[in-house]
């Protein structure tokens, strides 16, 4: 059976596919634990432990998995910004969940006709370690910057499993195998030291995470999120094992990835909704990428756009205000003094706060 998918996935495009039958991954256990210890995870992970760590708490009938690793990025180069934003390549072209998924569920139709199964699709929104899964299934090793490393795509692929009750007879990877070696490019040039030295990462430092969380973003980490609108490509683009993929010949336009932010900040939820409802990082909502345009402003000193953030300070949003407060520090210090002084008696204790914390010094851009 395992010879025969394969055979139906090379036919089918599919040049990266790998089996496991590890459903246990209770020896991760420890590592995650340690992790929530050092407050280097974060609110996108399931907190229930049982259900990341057990894949038959998922689906109960599963004895194997199929995963595939499907490549993106092929000859892309950093399109040139000037004054403008940027999202991640992951976020290019259809929604990569849509895609895989997709690719998935013709992989079971075309199985089908020799075998029927039950099965469960997953890609990325499961509650499972989708990189520990993959990993077992022989598609790839673990880098220090914690991505899944293919001998052919490097690090820029999609990743996608199925859950199945078949009987395969699997390798199952589970060691650790150093592939970096003493190469410490990622950690060098990851703008706020995300990645740790001896490997793995604190996701809240994250420039990838921080574009897309909710939660607070430090001062002291938002100069170096650049003029990300959403994700992060930098330690992908350094590394060398991905030489081949960015180097490959390509007809993909990638200045969609350009982000016009001006037109972001006027936009209403439903135009947001219309142009780039079909990515992948449109599932964060405007006003998180909105929030991240505001960071950007500031960053990238777009004096012009002065006025447009100093609007954002009647914004009903608390996040807003406070990046937009934030963000006029950083392009005009001595006029936005005394704009925030004249608002602080109007604002709730948490904006009056970052107010009073911006207005003694406490500014790093």
């Amino acid at each position: 059976m395992k010879e025969k998918i394969i055979e139906i996935a090379n036919k089918m495009g599919i040049k990266s596919i790998g089996f496991t039958n590890v459903l246990n991954y209770g020896y991760l256990e420890e590592f995650f634990l340690k992790r929530k210890y050092n407050n280097f995870d974060n609110e996108f992970e399931e907190q229930d432990l049982k259900k990341r760590l057990y894949v038959n708490n998922i689906f109960p009938e599963c004895k194997s998995i199929i995963s595939v690793g499907i490549p993106y990025a092929m000859g892309y180069k950093k399109p040139r910004t000037n004054d403008n934003g940027l999202i991640s390549v992951v976020s290019f072209g259809e929604d990569y969940h849509n895609y895989i998924k997709r690719i998935l569920n013709d992989l079971v139709i075309e199985i089908f006709k020799y075998n029927k199964f039950k099965y469960l699709i997953c890609v990325d929104t499961s509650p499972l370690i989708d990189r520990e899964i993959c990993k077992n299934s022989n598609i790839g090793s673990f880098g220090k910057n914690s991505l899944l490393i293919n001998d052919s795509y490097g690090s820029f692929m999609y990743l996608g499993y199925i859950l199945t009750d078949l009987d395969i007879n699997a390798e199952n990877n589970i060691k650790h195998i150093d592939i970096c070696k003493d190469c410490n490019i990622c950690i060098n040039v990851c703008p706020n030291k995300a990645i740790l030295d001896e490997g793995g990462l604190n996701t809240k430092k994250c420039v990838s995470y921080l574009t897309q969380t909710k939660t607070y973003i430090p001062i002291e980490y938002r100069k170096n999120m650049g003029n990300a609108i959403y994700g992060c490509d930098i330690c992908q683009l350094a590394c060398p094992k991905n030489k081949a993929v960015i180097e490959m010949k390509s007809t993909n336009d990638y200045s969609k990835l350009v982000i016009d932010i001006r037109e972001l900040m006027n936009m209403s939820n439903s135009d947001f909704l219309k142009k780039y409802g079909n990515l992948s990082g449109s599932w964060r909502g405007k006003n998180i990428w909105k929030r991240n345009a505001i960071i950007t402003i500031g960053n990238l000193k777009i004096n012009s756009m002065f006025d447009l953030v100093k609007n954002e300070l009647n914004n009903s949003s608390d996040m807003i205000k406070i990046y937009s407060a934030w963000s006029l520090m950083a392009l005009n210090r001595h006029k936005t003094t005394d704009i925030l002084n004249s608002k602080l008696k109007y604002e709730n204790d948490i904006v009056k706060g970052e107010y009073q914390k911006l207005l003694m010094g406490d500014l790093l851009c």
